[in-house]
């Protein structure tokens, strides 16, 4: 078995994204004795992002895809990227012959078959983990690419289709399978979809005092931490909003691990009167910042899985968490789930806050459920074992 995982990452994306989750997967295996390759845009040749741009350039410039309900150079920037992908998997999986190729966008599994038609015999089995809850497609567009109804039906049209091919197609939550099988109007699921959870991460525990000496934070201050890229899904405005409520007696400080641009938000809160500016950080220790904090926040208006979520339940820090897509099935009564308006988090944030034993009761039933969770080991052997039945197959 010889494995290509084949994703459209940044680096950015690997630090708070897909690779948290991927990356140990990849290592578990190599330490098995698997040879697994580890494909994403940085591998991309300076000849290929030419190509690219180009292409993109001369889109862009077609008649009549302005002022039209779909936002065409974003969505051609996106497919381009996932072609550009599956055009570099598919060459690579046949000339340094693969076994098995997993997409993780069905977008650049729909790529590498197109590709893979201009290759000989034998070829890869190949399938696809969708990481968005629903449909990719639906993803794209709540993630702000906004797509009219008619190219909205042709692109699931098509990541239908690609899904019918595959040899598996994996998603982190059962309910994650039925709604992807509900946008494609695909019903029953086929047998060859799984519903494979992300292993228990990893993270570095810390007292409060010491995380937060090493961090130089205010010991008398509150802490609010939330995790992840800087993009519409997060709703950081909500949650700025959010702590722009609260009726606290000590100095707030919203703290958001991820990367993208920070000036909108750090507007959003002078406009709010927050009394401290964000504090924006990267970093590699995130159970650090989780130990140190005195309330995990994720505002998500979509989360397939959420793996910020289940990293701050391994910490034993007290989350509260939007009750959106995959969450529920994850963090159970791990977390305070809220819905995803301005009024009822602020309100859930409020009383996490206000309730020392709260805080403490959560916190204890998210360890009790991450000390439960799958390890790396078994989830490792899950994938071994869909694998294995897809050759077969």
């Amino acid at each position: 078995m010889k494995i290509l995982m084949v994703t459209r990452e940044t680096r950015s994306d690997q630090r708070y994204g897909l690779g948290r989750s991927l990356a140990p997967i990849v290592k578990e295996f190599q330490r098995r004795g698997v040879e697994v390759g580890y494909l994403c845009q940085a591998d991309l040749g300076q000849r290929a992002i030419l190509w690219q741009q180009r292409l993109l350039y001369l889109l862009i410039s077609l008649p009549g895809i302005k002022n039209t309900p779909t936002h065409f150079p974003a969505l051609f920037q996106v497919l381009l990227e996932r072609f550009n992908m599956g055009r570099l998997a598919a060459k690579l999986a046949v000339t340094q012959k693969y076994t098995h190729v997993h997409c993780h966008d069905p977008y650049i599994a729909l790529s590498l078959c197109f590709f893979l038609r201009f290759y000989p015999d034998p070829k890869p089995v190949w399938g696809i983990t969708e990481h968005g809850f629903g449909c990719y497609t639906q993803a794209i567009h709540e993630d702000g690419v906004h797509l009219g109804h008619r190219v909205m039906r042709i692109l699931r049209r098509w990541e239908a289709n690609t899904l019918r091919a595959a040899s598996w197609v994996i998603a982190p939550t059962r309910r994650g399978i039925a709604q992807i099988a509900h946008d494609l109007a695909i019903h029953p699921p086929p047998a060859h979809w799984h519903a494979l959870v992300h292993a228990r991460p990893v993270v570095n525990r810390y007292s409060r005092k010491d995380a937060r000496n090493r961090l130089n934070w205010n010991e008398s201050a509150i802490y609010i931490l939330s995790i992840g890229r800087i993009s519409p899904v997060k709703q950081y405005p909500l949650l700025i909003e959010a702590c722009a409520q609260l009726k606290l007696e000590k100095v707030l400080q919203l703290v958001i691990l991820g990367e993208g641009d920070h000036n909108a938000l750090q507007k959003l809160a002078r406009q709010s009167r927050l009394t401290q500016e964000i504090l924006f950080a990267v970093a590699e220790d995130i159970g650090l910042y989780l130990c140190a904090a005195d309330l995990y926040v994720s505002a998500s208006a979509s989360e397939s899985f959420g793996l910020a979520n289940l990293e701050a339940l391994v910490a034993g820090t007290a989350a509260v968490c939007t009750a959106v897509g995959g969450v529920p099935e994850v963090v159970k009564n791990g977390a305070l789930l809220s819905e995803p308006t301005l009024n009822t988090l602020a309100e859930a944030m409020q009383r996490m806050l206000n309730d020392s034993k709260l805080r403490e009761t959560i916190a204890q039933q998210g360890l009790a459920r991450a000390n439960a969770w799958p390890d790396i080991i078994e989830i490792t052997d899950r994938y071994e074992t869909i694998y294995r039945q897809a050759t077969a197959g």
